[in-house]
């Protein structure tokens, strides 16, 4: 099946596309270092590194409400790449949305926030671009159908919703403040997928922020306004959420997911500032009807909670706290506190692959029906206190079935074992890691990991042993990007080492 991605995450994918030539310009390290940081935190290489898995050599399929488009290659290599482009081509797909020969770039690419990048940040990108390695694999980017295809038609487009400007700061704002606005406005485009679109496509200013449904996925509310999942945050909550680090165990689903993972890689006083700034917006009017919910009667209560029991409670638990290293806590999560169901429901279907220190969520697209994940679904976002309404519906579930896939959550669900966090401590999960980083076992690290997990777990059995550490070393293997074979195979050598090492002792 076709790779699925947020609808507006194309805007990263077509605008690197048109990025820097080999020796146009010449890079120093600190230019070239600063452009990585501002591909990161544009989200250039989530996009563009597609099945072929070089990085931005393209290929990914993104669905967009008019059809399929593929992430274009935007590696410097002249044949398939963009290795004939100059920097002013570059500046003029950013800040204009225009490619090299004139024509426009589709409205899906994020020009709307790229046009008020500093020339500070242009220069660092495409210094840091010229820096890629090049990769021969051409891609067919523009898949649309008729009369979608036609790119000259976007000239329309633009003339009724892209105005070119550079970001003002506020002058009666902090610093800090004003560099979020920078970030969420312009380099991290945020909006591209949290602001609703008209039909033609067109971002609808007046609800900024304010939710919007991409393809199986629903970027949230994260506007100021009573749906938003961020109304009862503040600023450290906000800013640990982005930092993976919230301490709620929660995690994000979806192309959030990669997002949170690119903020990983930018300055920690990057992530406060997108904080400082989402968390000073003025309140929003908003008026939409609320969503028809279903009415929940005491009977239909005790059927939802009696398919929760059957199918989650071994994981979540039954007050949907989970448990780190287990499951993601489902109260409070902006995923399933958010206006639409859709995420709920996407995640029941796909299931969610192994993230961090989390093994796999299975799918559930086969083993239960669409009342049943409308229910599930329901039934997680009114438990618990919490307090989204009761509107996921089967036909809902049988229309999200189309567009989703088993895949991601299936990927290692049968080779890497959840582990609880408080069995596996840091420092040993680290010593794990540096062993998956190695090519060969090491007898005398084995047996000194066997030692330490013990003296955490001083009545743990020899298959609490294995099962443990066998599943913290998948993980390390899988988070390392080892292929499944590779991982059966090197796990199993380590679980069958730490039995031999167990029976010897």
């Amino acid at each position: 099946m076709k790779t699925r991605r947020m609808f507006t995450h194309i805007a990263a994918a077509l605008s690197a596309s048109l990025l820097a030539s080999p020796g146009a310009m010449a890079a120093d390290s600190g230019s070239v270092e600063a452009g990585q940081l501002v591909s990161n935190a544009s989200g250039c290489s989530a996009c563009h590194t597609g099945p072929s898995g070089k990085p931005f050599a393209g290929g990914t399929v993104l669905s967009t409400p008019f059809g399929d488009m593929a992430t274009a290659n935007i590696t410097p290599d002249k044949e398939t790449g963009i290795g004939t482009w100059t920097r002013d081509d570059f500046e003029g797909a950013l800040r204009r949305g225009v490619k090299k020969d004139g024509l426009p770039l589709y409205p899906s690419m994020p020009y709307v926030h790229f046009t008020k990048m500093t020339d500070d940040d242009i220069d660092a990108l495409w210094a840091y671009m010229q820096t890629v390695e090049p990769v021969n694999n051409r891609v067919d980017v523009n898949q649309l159908p008729f009369p979608f295809d036609v790119r000259a038609s976007v000239f329309g487009w633009q003339m009724l919703f892209f105005t070119e400007g550079r970001f003002q700061p506020d002058t009666t704002k902090s610093e800090v403040w004003n560099r979020g606005a920078y970030l969420v406005e312009a380099l991290s485009h945020c909006g591209a997928c949290h602001t609703p679109r008209d039909a033609v496509g067109g971002p609808i200013t007046s609800r900024s922020l304010q939710g919007s449904r991409v393809a199986e996925w629903y970027a949230p509310d994260i506007s100021d306004g009573p749906d938003s999942v961020i109304a009862d945050w503040d600023v450290a909550r906000l800013e640990g959420f982005l930092n993976g680090n919230d301490g709620m165990n929660h995690v994000a689903v979806g192309p959030m997911a990669e997002v949170l993972g690119e903020l990983a890689t930018i300055p920690p006083s990057d992530v406060h500032a997108i904080a400082t700034y989402m968390k000073d917006q003025p309140p929003s009017d908003d008026k939409r009807s609320a969503p028809e919910e279903v009415k929940i009667t005491p009977a239909l209560r005790q059927e939802w909670a009696g398919l929760f029991e059957g199918e989650c409670v071994t994981c979540h638990g039954a007050d949907g706290e989970g448990a780190p290293g287990v499951a993601a806590s489902l109260v409070g999560s902006g995923a399933v506190l958010a206006r639409s169901p859709v995420n709920v429901i996407s995640v029941l279907l796909e299931g969610i692959a192994p993230m961090g220190d989390y093994g796999a969520m299975p799918s559930f697209r086969d083993s239960l029906s669409n009342e049943q994940i409308a229910a599930l679904a329901n039934h997680v976002r009114t438990s618990w206190g919490n307090d989204a309404p009761a509107n996921a519906r089967p036909d809902m579930v049988a229309g999200l079935r189309n567009v989703t896939s088993s895949t991601p959550g299936a990927t290692m669900a049968d080779t890497c074992p959840n582990v609880p966090a408080d069995r596996i401590s840091a420092a040993l999960r680290g010593q794990i890691e540096t062993m998956a980083a190695a090519s060969t076992l090491d007898d005398a690290a084995v047996g000194d990991l066997i030692a330490k997990y013990d003296a955490s777990n001083p009545d743990a059995t020899t298959t609490n042993r294995v099962v443990d550490l066998g599943g913290a070393y998948c993980q390390a293997l899988e988070k390392n990007g080892a292929g499944k074979a590779t991982i059966v195979s090197r796990q199993l050598a380590l679980m069958n080492a730490v039995v031999t090492q167990s029976v010897a002792n």
